[in-house]
């Protein structure tokens, strides 16, 4: 999915994506099916719709959150999971949807927001790359700092975070595996590039790259982007913080939900 066209990249103090106004419908429009799909395989709701005898509405109203305050969490996360996919193409990165994996539709998911990875060759080396990505969400007007929060958090990711995040996704692709109709074969590959990254003691060192990413209503971005922030400092830390600016982002996300429900 392709939606970095519609943004315009400055260079100030962090990396900043700004939504073109002029592009806003065809943007959210864009979102819904990718969203859709972060939550549940096509073939799974249709199974699941075939075998209960049941009907898309109220499968997506037991998968779909509805709190606002989780939709928007879930909105910056899987948005972030899209925008680093696409800037990262030519690795060609992959990483798992992990909000299929969470437990109540109105919590959450644990861990790292994002997790994204990539192996060179048929071999570990040091080329292989690990992204993980924090993002924070500022839909209205609150005390709440989002570029630090998100910062704050890719610190955690570092320190400690990664790996507790890539041991609980082993464990999710090891119970995909006894499922029925399960690709036993890529789920099996899958469960090796992470055990890679798990067990780098044994295969050798690798790319880590950290990623921190605020999502800001245009009307909060210039006030947001003006605060002071504390940049973490660690050995070996690859840090980069992203801001994106977007209009009416409690309607975005409130209509990508919506939306969603159709499809």
């Amino acid at each position: 999915m392709e939606i970095l066209k519609f943004f315009e990249q400055k260079a100030e103090n962090y990396i900043t994506l700004v939504l073109k106004d002029e592009h806003w419908s065809e943007f959210v429009d864009s979102l819904a099916p990718e969203y859709k799909t972060s939550y549940i395989s096509d073939e799974e709701l249709s199974y699941r719709i075939e075998i209960l005898e049941s009907n898309k509405a109220a499968e997506f109203f037991e998968i779909l959150p509805d709190q606002g305050n989780i939709q928007s969490g879930d909105f910056g996360e899987i948005l972030s999971y899209i925008l680093f996919k696409e800037r990262h193409e030519k690795r060609g990165i992959d990483g798992p949807k992990k909000w299929r994996w969470k437990q109540e539709k109105n919590v959450a998911a644990p861990y790292t927001d994002v997790i994204l990875y990539s192996i060179r060759g048929d071999r570990p080396s040091k080329d292989d790359l690990l992204i993980s990505v924090e993002s924070k969400m500022k839909a209205t007007t609150s005390a709440h700092h989002p570029i630090q929060d998100a910062i704050d958090g890719a610190e955690k990711d570092y320190v400690s975070r990664i790996a507790n995040s890539l041991s609980w996704i082993r464990k999710k692709y090891k119970d995909e595996l006894v499922k029925k109709d399960a690709n036993i074969n890529a789920i099996k590959n899958i469960l090796a590039v992470l055990n890679r990254y798990i067990q780098s003691e044994t295969h050798g060192s690798y790319s880590k790259k950290i990623k921190a990413i605020a999502v800001i209503d245009k009307d909060l971005f210039d006030n947001e982007i003006a605060k002071e922030v504390t940049i973490p400092s660690y050995p070996g830390l690859d840090l980069s913080v992203f801001v994106v600016s977007i209009k009416d982002l409690k309607n975005a996300y409130k209509t990508v939900f919506n939306k969603i429900s159709t499809l």
